[in-house]
């Protein structure tokens, strides 16, 4: 239940289609806040008071609108309380004066004075709270306004630094996939098989961009075409996809072409080899790419698809629900990725 009015609530108050009914329930508040004026005793209904009750409905009406429109945005959304302050107190206090000076003009003793005085400054400090209530909600309001304001606008940064970190894998991506093919062109058969698989890299590439999100079994089977590239290229190399579980589920577009490309890069020339697996578990997937290490160990370069970027593109994209581990044994080098779908 109180989740689905942490939902409805930010709707209702900020939403334009819910404005004719906020307002509605907004005078229906009012009206029924202003009714003891028909009652002097509460058992009895005094005739002739409809009028000043429409006036005085509208009286707090205005304050209120007043408050709403003019105050708080001009003047405490902006730090200036104490004239805030000051603004709502005056104003409250000479409308709540001129709404007193009939009752003033009917007493006919010192005794009727006292009370209607008294009754004047409790019913000021009553709507001076209750104004101070209605300020509260606008203030929320406004709360949740910025909230939207700010979540849109991480929800924007993270698109766009998404987008770079794309746009720096892709380039990597199709150099290597050209030059696998550029190779090869001697042989039409290798040829042609190259570039139609080429062409189906490239289109799976470009739609999983556009649409953002790809099934997992295209990504393996994209995975699959990308290694098949690698082995007519190579004498001496050969690679496995496993999978486990339902492949039937969406994930982010080329997530795991970089841990490949890292895994070819740094195979020997010979007896190479890449084996591949995936774990689908409940709500969590586990990808897990082996190779072997070459004999002579290349310099490591910063910058480039290095693994800043590649963590970087996982925090953007999961935030704290995945898990990677690097394990750079003597022979093996295990990348291990575990993320939440």
């Amino acid at each position: 239940m109180l989740k689905k009015i942490n939902a409805i609530l930010p709707d209702f108050l900020l939403m334009p289609k819910y404005r004719l009914l906020r307002h509605v329930i907004l005078q229906i508040v009012i009206l029924t806040t202003t009714i003891n004026i028909f009652w002097d005793e509460p058992d009895q209904i005094l005739q002739g008071r409809l009028l000043p009750w429409i006036i005085y409905s509208l009286q707090v009406s205005f304050i209120i609108y007043l408050n709403m429109y003019l105050l708080v945005p001009r003047l405490l959304i902006r730090g200036k309380t104490i004239y805030y302050l000051l603004a709502l107190f005056f104003i409250v206090f000479g409308f709540n004066m001129l709404f007193s000076v009939g009752a003033l003009q009917d007493i006919s003793s010192d005794n009727q004075f006292a009370v209607v005085l008294l009754e004047s400054v409790s019913a000021f400090i009553a709507f001076f709270v209750f104004y101070i209530g209605m300020t509260a909600i606008q203030l929320f309001k406004y709360h949740v306004q910025n909230n939207r304001k700010i979540g849109e606008l991480e929800n924007a940064t993270t698109a766009i630094e998404l987008a770079n970190l794309q746009n720096q894998i892709n380039p990597h991506f199709l150099f290597n996939t050209l030059n696998n093919a550029n190779i090869l062109a001697d042989d039409a058969e290798k040829s042609t098989y190259i570039l139609q698989t080429l062409n189906d890299l490239l289109r799976y590439q470009t739609q999983g961009e556009a649409k953002g999100e790809v099934k997992l079994s295209d990504d393996i089977a994209f995975l699959n075409d990308y290694l098949s590239l690698e082995k007519t290229r190579r004498d001496r190399f050969d690679y496995t996809i496993s999978t486990e579980g339902d492949c039937n589920v969406n994930i982010p577009p080329l997530l795991f072409i970089p841990f490949i490309e890292n895994a070819i890069k740094h195979n020997p020339e010979s007896d190479s080899f890449i084996h591949i697996s995936f774990l689908r578990q409940g709500e969590k997937l586990r990808f897990k790419c082996e190779n072997p290490k070459a004999k002579l160990a290349r310099e490591k370069k910063e910058g480039g698809i290095g693994l800043k970027n590649i963590r970087k593109r996982l925090d953007l994209l999961f935030g704290k629900n995945y898990k990677l581990n690097l394990r750079d044994e003597k022979e093996i080098y295990t990348v291990t990725l575990e993320f939440k779908i």
